[in-house]
């Protein structure tokens, strides 16, 4: 009986003509394939997922792919986003279920740059990034097409996407940090990454400075297909993704990428943004 009960509560939490819930990711599809991903992104949809009540299907594409495919797919929905202006209208988003760090510039600890951003640095050890772009000789940059760096550095990038200063890497199937081959290889002078993202190894050979163009903290967001039928699929997404949030594990795993030293920090800014929920 009890089982025949969850069944019809299933039926009644999932709409009769409702799309499936396609999400999209940049993430290999073979991180998926494990019950519990040991790369953080992947095991946070996942554990949503588990709390998902209806069928789901998972395809990996490029960011840039996915984004363009999503507005004309119904339940499509690409996990991992933050919120734009620019992408305010055309897109419906969940509830967060990540936080982010500031995003950095990352160079080599060899770098002819790294005393000359040091002496940019402000009393709070930040640069800025419009005007290390402004020099009359500055930094090859390299970034990501389709990513979104934040409110201020989105618009710094814009206006220097046709310049020799910024190189735009086309975004494959992918995980945070494969710009840095082009780094440390000496392709670049200069990376924009979270540095939470980086392995300590990796990390060890890198400088990393803070900008002050950048936020502080970001949430990350389901961001899904601006149509009635996907709006449905939305609300079972915001229910499994509250559900997962309030579950004994959402908070390590949520801190989990964040140095011992600054996860009380970072939770702090989790509820300030959230509201407190």
């Amino acid at each position: 009986m009890r089982r025949i009960l969850l069944s019809l509560s299933w039926l009644v939490l999932w709409p009769v003509h409702a799309a499936e819930l396609l999400l999209m990711s940049m993430s290999p599809a073979e991180l998926y394939q494990a019950q519990h991903s040991t790369y953080l992104p992947v095991a946070m949809v996942q554990q949503v997922l588990r709390y998902y009540p209806a069928p789901y299907k998972i395809e990996t594409v490029s960011l840039n792919r996915a984004l363009a495919g999503m507005r004309s797919t119904e339940g499509a929905c690409v996990s991992g986003v933050r919120k734009s202006a620019a992408r305010q209208d055309e897109l419906l988003y969940s509830e967060p279920y990540v936080i982010a760090p500031d995003v950095r510039l990352l160079l080599k600890t060899d770098s002819p740059w790294v005393n000359r951003l040091k002496t940019m640095q402000d009393k709070d050890g930040r640069v800025s990034l419009a005007r290390l772009l402004a020099l009359t000789h500055p930094p090859v940059l390299v970034t990501e097409d389709g990513r979104t760096y934040g409110a201020t550095i989105d618009p710094i990038l814009s206006a220097h996407r046709k310049s020799k200063a910024v190189y735009i890497r086309t975004s494959k199937v992918s995980r945070f940090g494969e710009t840095l081959p082009m780094l440390t290889k000496g392709f670049v002078d200069m990376a924009l990454e979270y540095s939470v993202a980086i392995a300590p190894q990796e990390l060890s050979q890198l400088q990393t400075f803070k900008l002050l163009e950048a936020d502080p903290f970001a949430l990350a967001f389901f961001a899904c297909n601006h149509d009635a039928e996907t709006a449905e699929i939305l609300q079972l997404l915001d229910r499994a993704i509250l559900t997962f949030r309030n579950k004994p594990e959402f908070q390590s795993m949520l801190l989990e990428p964040f140095p011992p030293a600054e996860r009380a920090e970072a939770w702090q800014a989790w509820l300030r943004l959230t509201g407190g929920r």
